[in-house]
């Protein structure tokens, strides 16, 4: 196959480098945390979870936390990262670490452009590194344009002018929309795969093209036969990733969504292998439809809250309100601290789903004032759950930001409550629920359509929300699964 799923979940923007035999990628967490999360593999198709680059968002940083971009010298890691600053601009950071699965150290902002600056991409041209980044994404008056400028010996700061690199073309596939580009070299010349057109959610047309050079600071030629990669009824939407050269042959990771269950889900990370035409010196792809694997990979987890810590495949979002949590005695014991008005969900702790077929089901082991129970979530103006709530079972959405209870059911034994969503396609869900010596019984039936969203697919996990009268704020789970 030439297109295969090869990290399971969500991976947009997916970045990779291989130090002494062992491949590294990372990719965009967007407003989740830990932030950018971190693989390895031997092989290119079988990858670990290892860490996150941040436990914490940096200081200077607010949201937005996209194309994190690894690269390695002289026995340091870096990420090259894009996110929004406390002043709402996008910019971009870099961080330093000398083991990269105890994560990294922030060293700030490296470059602050205008209105926006995302999407770095680090590479050394004859013994001096460079840097290149997306320019101009909010400046209706100016082209989209890649830039480049030389970087410190270091790595950690510009230097000299900027220099433009290529400029997106409203005539051609690009849409006046270029970015997530990466640079090798062969024969002479440097390529720069990059993406254009829409990145993202069901409007996107997100294409693979080329351009090529002599030195970093061009001029660049655009290739006659771009676009490389386009979307096709397995993937849609294909682009956004790093080439590697490794044992004699070249490989492109990048994201792209499975059509099934599109645009609910993320993008997920595909690869492909990228060939060369030796008479024009260009590369190129054989991915089509034929040749796409449309399976994704999937991995059915259960978790009984009898560790010391949360497992790694947790989720917070850094725009929900806060929360604590603690494992204690074999429960999760949530907790919202500080709600927030404008927060009609409450607080989240989330997984990312592998596939849009899946049944997930969790078990509420106490009773009170607060609405606790499983939830779907895009944001926290789009989100759908099933909940307890004193001695009542509760499903609710919100959309737009406003709360809607949509069905009720008094419960005759409260001492421990499990809940239980089927999922078809990403879209119906079929909630049921069971108490202590009864069977599971069907509660309601619907469709999830609150819960698309442009940037980051839908997770599902655990929710709790204070209740402003009684102060109830604890909600405690136990028996949490997902299965495909």
């Amino acid at each position: 196959m030439e297109q295969s799923q090869v990290i399971p979940g969500e991976l947009p923007d997916p970045s990779i480098i291989e130090v002494d035999g062992i491949y590294y990628a990372a990719g965009t967490s967007g407003d989740w945390a830990p932030i950018y999360p971190i693989y390895k593999s031997t092989d290119l198709k079988n990858w670990e979870l290892v860490g996150h680059v941040f436990q914490k968002a940096p200081d200077w940083t607010m949201s937005s936390f996209w194309a994190p971009e690894l690269y390695y010298k002289d026995g340091t890691f870096y990420c090259y990262y894009t996110a929004r600053a406390k002043d709402g601009i996008s910019k971009i950071g870099v961080a330093t670490t000398k083991d990269i699965s105890k994560g990294f150290e922030d060293k700030g902002v490296i470059i602050e452009w205008g209105n926006e600056a995302i999407d770095a991409f680090v590479f050394e041209d004859k013994g001096t590194p460079y840097i290149t980044w997306k320019a101009y994404g909010l400046e209706p008056s100016k082209p989209v344009t890649l830039l480049g400028s030389k970087l410190s010996n270091d790595g950690l700061s510009l230097v000299g002018k900027e220099f433009v690199t290529i400029t997106a073309d409203d005539n051609e596939f690009e849409g006046n929309m270029i970015e997530g580009q990466c640079i090798v070299e062969r024969g002479g010349y440097l390529y720069m795969i990059y993406s254009g057109n829409g990145c993202c959610g069901p409007q996107c047309n997100y294409q693979v093209g080329v351009a090529r050079a002599k030195s970093m600071e061009g001029p660049w030629e655009k290739a006659p036969n771009n676009p490389l990669i386009i979307g096709n009824n397995s993937w849609k939407c294909p682009g956004h990733g790093t080439v590697i050269h490794t044992r004699d042959k070249w490989y492109y990771l990048y994201h792209a969504y499975n059509t099934k269950g599109f645009p609910t889900l993320g993008r997920a990370a595909v690869l492909s292998e990228m060939y060369w035409d030796e008479s024009s010196g260009w590369p190129y792809f054989k991915v089509e439809e034929e040749t796409s694997d449309k399976d994704r990979l999937v991995e059915n987890r259960t978790d009984n809250f009898d560790q010391t810590s949360l497992n790694k495949f947790w989720r917070k979002n850094l725009l929900a309100t806060d929360f604590e949590a603690e494992l204690v005695n074999g429960e999760l014991k949530l907790m919202e601290t500080n709600p927030d008005p404008k927060n009609k969900t409450g607080a989240i702790l989330c997984i990312i789903p592998d596939d849009s077929d899946f049944e997930f089901s969790v078990r509420v082991t106490n009773i009170n004032q607060a609405l606790k129970g499983l939830i779907f979530y895009t944001t926290k103006d789009k989100s759908l759950g099933l909940g307890v709530k004193n001695r009542k079972l509760l499903l609710w959405r919100v959309v737009d930001g406003k709360y809607e209870e949509i069905a009720s059911v008094a419960l005759k034994n409260t001492g421990n409550v499990w809940l239980k969503a089927k999922v078809t396609n990403s879209r119906k869900i079929d909630f049921s629920y069971r108490t202590a010596d009864e069977k599971w019984k069907s509660f309601n039936t619907m469709e999830g359509d609150n819960l698309i969203w442009w940037s980051s697919g839908m997770k599902v996990g655990i929710q709790i929300k204070k209740d402003g009268v009684s102060g109830d704020a604890e909600g405690r789970f136990d028996d949490f699964s997902i299965k495909y």
